[in-house]
């Protein structure tokens, strides 16, 4: 669910009814899951242009959050918001007004239709682009005309020349609203798209040669324009950016992984084969006897750099669709065996790679994807006799497919789902028990074997999630090495969702004893400690542990809640407890984000706040702790709660007064802040506290211009007398603040003089941002 979001186009537009008002309020603040997908579907269905538009906004944005994780609510409503979308676009482009630009029913439904679009929708496209008034509706409809062209087996001339249309009006005055149109214009295989293409090629705007020039290389164009777009590259500045480097890159040609600078011996049948993988001519069936003749020569090189095309992405599916590269999987995969019976390959064979580039090749192209567990004998045997870490390394992460069960399974369900796949054997799918446990225990050595340091990492994951159960005992052993980073991914394996339960208590000792700055492995470190204990320890007690059972009890029922009536017990269980500890983390859960507010919502902090404060204003009258832990805690639950009393203002007053270490001077001046902006309280003892920090030349300026700024919410005469002593303090960053603070009414009728003079005493340029204020402030009432 998405809170907070509006709509793209429609903020400020009225909806119709009170209905319709409350499944908005809905999706802006969503209560519950139900409750949100059916003011969704309320908005979506309405027939009304202004709720179907906010509906395929929050489609649309709730689909593009993807990117940073988690799932869109909405997603399963694709079908109904294309239809709705298609309605949009039937409609007439909306008017503009004070509240949406023209054409908004368009950008919206375009907007959503970004991924949605198929083949029947180029002609509702075409239209859109040619009614397109702004570059919202311009942009969306490039998106989605991307996406219908991509599904579209024939061409659609009208959306192509559609396309151009806005590619070549050179009336807009973006480059980039033109360039958005031609790189649709790639997806169409068609004489009418090429010919735009070329034709922007000829462009004099280097953006417009740029994505010519790269449309060029796509679509089967290459092979016919290839000395084209080598002429124009070589024009453009050799420090040109993206996407001139992808032009470049597609001149390059992708050579291989593992064989760059290694020569096919000058044979020019391999060095053709090459070259149509490379630059392929646009002909498949010629593509696909050039790659057999490389995976089947008996040239190492060229066998290797068929592995490569076969498991790169820029390899293969340049040109060929996933079925077809996978149906290659039983030749590559055979003859990478093949390969792995070898002698490894001498470094000068491939220069780059060095020693064992044929082993390599032929282990990433097998990966972890097309072993069986039959292969656990050769695969031993290749572990054996690796003679260098990347060997090694490839060779488990094909062990992983070996003993991975799970794969096992799901590719004898498959099997056994394809009526045309060949006869398998249990052999095919099962080890040996001999060769299996030979396998288990070399991939074990490369966790315990300090002399094969170096891949416990990626062995541990081979244990971890292809053995299941199994490999229990391996990861226990695992987690009481002496060897900090194999006892840290030891314990974050135990830790997974499927086996912490089992071991909890363990892990809860463990990771008890670890030091609080972990300099090694911190980030896994952090991911146990999380998944053992839940959220967060505290704010300012990390590295206090509670020894008392049942604080400790209630300390781990605020980090991983059972239920909130039992939260709320531990939260008082600590408050009460008379241990400067316990109650530090207690304020500190209950006053940050990633505590109760996490859990709960903000609204739970009711429910302790009075015991909460009476607490903090406690700890507030007690001499500070180590590194001011316990005031800080306490000050920034009183600044939380925004619930003062009179007398705060002396117990600030005395804490700015003592405070030792700058983070609780800090922190007391932020609480101080809010406590004189929100109660107008003008006390003396705080307001002549305030002035003398901030004419304290000891203090850092930072902390000086924020107890200025303190003042300036501080009513009174006093208040004003502190911050016109502090205008002649030697600081131009001091007296622009306190200046600041005096060009509030009724403060500037009375210090207008002083305020002039200063302000004609500072430089015009480089000055604090507090002194243009000032000096924007005198000149308003001039």
């Amino acid at each position: 669910m998405v809170a907070g979001f509006h709509s793209f186009h429609w903020e400020g537009c009225e909806l119709p009814d009170a209905e319709m008002e409350q499944a908005h309020d809905e999706l802006m603040a969503p209560t519950e899951g139900q409750a949100y997908l059916r003011a969704f579907r309320t908005l979506l269905h309405s027939g009304h242009t202004v709720a179907a538009g906010i509906a395929l906004d929050h489609f649309q944005y709730s689909g593009a959050l993807t990117r940073f994780g988690g799932e869109s609510a909405v997603a399963q409503y694709g079908p109904d918001v294309l239809a709705v979308a298609r309605e949009l676009l039937r409609q007439p482009p909306t008017l503009e007004d004070e509240d949406t630009s023209a054409g908004a029913n368009h950008a919206s439904a375009l907007n959503a239709m970004m991924n949605l679009a198929e083949a029947a929708d180029v002609d509702l496209i075409a239209d859109a682009l040619a009614l397109a008034t702004n570059a919202n509706v311009r942009s969306t409809a490039c998106s989605a005309a991307t996406t219908a062209l991509a599904a579209a087996e024939t061409p659609s001339p009208r959306l192509v020349a559609a396309l151009g249309a806005v590619a070549f009006d050179e009336s807009l005055a973006d480059v980039r609203e033109r360039t958005e149109a031609l790189h649709a214009v790639f997806e169409a295989d068609d004489p009418e798209a090429t010919a735009l293409l070329v034709r922007a090629t000829e462009s004099g705007e280097h953006r417009m040669q740029v994505y010519g020039a790269l449309g060029l290389t796509t679509n089967g164009r290459f092979h016919d324009h290839r000395e084209r777009v080598e002429r124009l590259a070589a024009t453009w500045p050799q420090d040109a950016q993206y996407p001139a480097s992808l032009v470049r890159e597609a001149l390059t040609g992708f050579h291989s992984i593992y064989w760059l600078e290694a020569r096919l011996d000058g044979d020019p049948e391999l060095e053709r084969a090459h070259a149509e993988l490379m630059f392929p001519t646009g002909s498949v069936d010629a593509y696909h006897r050039a790659y057999r003749t490389l995976l089947h020569s008996g040239n190492p090189v060229a066998v290797g750099i068929a592995f490569d095309y076969f498991q790169s992405w820029q390899g293969l599916s340049h040109l060929l669709h996933e079925d077809e590269i996978e149906a290659y999987a039983p030749e590559v995969v055979a003859r990478a065996w093949e390969v792995l019976g070898d002698p490894p390959s001498p470094p000068e064979l491939s220069p780059r790679t060095g020693e064992a580039a044929n082993h390599i090749s032929a282990l990433n192209a097998i990966g972890a994807r097309w072993p069986q567990p039959s292969d656990a004998r050769r695969i031993a045997e290749v572990l054996e006799r690796a003679t260098n870490d990347e060997v090694r390394h490839k060779a488990l992460w094909v062990a992983y497919g070996v003993l991975d069960t799970d794969e096992a399974d799901e590719a004898e369900e498959s099997e056994e789902a394809d009526d045309g796949a060949a006869e398998t054997t249990p052999d095919d799918r099962t080890a040996d028990g001999p060769d299996r446990d030979r396998l288990v225990d070399l991939v074990s050595r490369f966790v315990f074997d300090p002399s094969l340091s170096g891949h416990h990492e990626t062995a541990l994951r081979v244990l971890g999630e292809a053995l299941g159960p199994e490999a229990n005992p391996l990861l226990l052993r695992a987690l009481a090495s002496d060897n900090w980073d194999i006892h840290v991914q030891a314990a974050w394996r135990l830790s997974r969702s499927e086996l912490i339960d089992e071991h909890r208590e363990l892990l809860e000792e463990t990771v008890e004893g670890w030091p609080v700055e972990v300099m090694s492995s911190a980030h896994d470190a952090d991911l146990v400690r999380r998944a053992v204990f839940g959220g967060m320890h505290s704010i300012h007690w990390e590295d206090h542990r509670l020894a008392d059972p049942d604080l400790y009890r209630a300390h781990r029922e605020l980090r991983a809640p059972s239920d909130e009536e039992t939260y709320h017990h531990a939260l008082r269980t600590l408050l009460d407890s008379g241990q400067e500890v316990a109650v530090g983390i207690a304020l500190d859960h209950w006053y940050h984000d990633k505590g109760l507010e996490r859990h709960f919502g903000e609204q739970a902090r009711a429910v302790d706040a009075p015991r909460v404060l009476a607490r903090a204003r406690e700890a507030l009258h007690r001499p500070s702790s180590p590194a001011g832990a316990g005031h800080l805690s306490a000050l920034h639950a009183l600044r939380v709660a925004r619930s003062w009393e009179p007398g705060d203002a002396a117990l600030f007053a005395d804490i700015l007064r003592q405070a030792a270490d700058p983070e609780v001077r800090s922190c007391a001046l932020y609480t101080v802040s809010g406590f004189l902006y929100e109660t107008n309280t003008a006390d003396g003892e705080l307001i002549s506290t305030l002035g003398a920090l901030a004419r304290d030349v000891s203090l850092p300026v930072s902390q000086r211009t924020s107890a200025l700024g303190s003042l300036r919410d501080a009513p009174g005469d006093a208040a004003t007398e502190e911050l016109v002593r502090a205008t002649g303090c030697g600081e131009l960053e001091v007296q622009a603040e306190a200046a600041l603070g005096l060009t509030d009414e009724p403060r500037l009728a009375d210090h207008r003089a002083l305020l002039t003079r200063l302000v004609a005493s500072w430089p015009t340029e480089g000055a604090p941002w507090a002194a243009g204020l000032v000096r924007e402030s005198l000149e308003a009432r001039d």
